[in-house]
């Protein structure tokens, strides 16, 4: 019963037109707001911390903003769970850098398309599987039924949906060294032992070296992409941004600091529709504790 209700939901979100639930994620963002939810305080610090010269009420505008932008999140999404391929394109009215990018995806090289939290990324498998075949790296949920989910939705136009975990990166360079094109969400914390501190908003984030291994060990070519939402529900605009080629370099150090300001370059474009709710400094270096508060369920107001 629950996953029909589930599906009758979907169904009903994705007849619904986008400046419809565009609008009525505001109301929507304002019942969060009164909820006991764990992510407030995760929001509130990670503001605080990569925007220190804001004031309290400042970022409690932004922390409003992006209560906003999650719900909108959630309904395309959902929303976009049971599109076809003309109406998620449709919904996609700015494409930019794709010719570039096509002529890479053209030629014999891999491509590594480089996404992050940012925006609506549900959109970009999607939108680039229809385009051309594309092998995407995620990172399974831990029930069953919702990993079924996800990877049918991400995969129905084509793409090839590969789990996180040591297999993958065998077949990530499989896929580059034929010359496909895959598709990596590389702003998720790895392991403590599996990466590397780098700075992002002047803060000391643990991150994969997924892309530049691939990149130095297969010659592929590294795209960045993001989807921007736009205003009244237009839908999204792709940028796609060929990496500097110091993506590939030697040091791993180097490499990932590329990746970070071109992501702090798209989160300074529109603050709110980075995923704030996410503990993305919780391993710090040297062992230091978590900046984010423990068990903490109360949603405390700033002053």
């Amino acid at each position: 019963m629950t996953r029909l209700l589930a599906i009758a939901l979907l169904r009903l979100l994705s007849w619904t037109p986008l400046r419809v639930l565009d609008a009525l994620a505001v109301p929507l963002s304002w019942i969060l707001r009164l909820l006991p939810w764990r992510g407030h305080a995760v929001i509130r610090k990670n503001l605080e911390m990569c925007f220190p010269e804001l004031d309290a009420g400042e970022r409690e505008t932004r922390y409003r903003q992006h209560l906003v932008e999650s719900m909108r999140l959630v309904l395309e999404s959902g929303a976009m769970s049971y599109w076809s391929a003309d109406t998620l394109q449709r919904h996609v009215p700015i494409v930019e850098g794709w010719e570039a990018t096509r002529e890479l995806i053209d030629g014999k090289r891999g491509v590594i398309i480089v996404g992050a939290h940012f925006g609506n990324w549900e959109v970009l498998p999607l939108w680039l599987s229809i385009h051309r075949p594309l092998t995407a790296l995620y990172k399974a949920p831990k029930r069953p039924e919702l990993d079924r989910l996800i990877t049918t939705t991400r995969s129905r136009f084509g793409s090839r949906m590969i789990a996180s975990g040591s297999p993958s990166m065998r077949r990530m360079l499989a896929a580059l060294k034929q010359g496909e094109m895959i598709g990596i969400l590389a702003d998720q914390q790895p392991k403590q032992g599996e990466g590397v501190f780098i700075d992002f908003f002047g803060q000391p984030a643990l991150t994969m070296t997924l892309v530049n291994r691939l990149a130095r060990r297969t010659g592929a070519a590294v795209i960045f992409i993001s989807a921007e939402r736009l205003p009244k529900g237009k839908g999204w605009n792709l940028r796609f941004t060929p990496a500097d080629e110091r993506i590939a370099d030697e040091n791993p150090a180097s490499a990932l600091a590329v990746m970070h300001e071109w992501l702090e370059d798209e989160v300074r474009r529109n603050p709110a529709q980075y995923l704030w709710s996410y503990k993305r400094f919780s391993l710090q270096p040297g062992g230091r504790p978590s900046p984010y508060p423990r068990n903490s369920r109360r949603n405390k107001r700033a002053s």
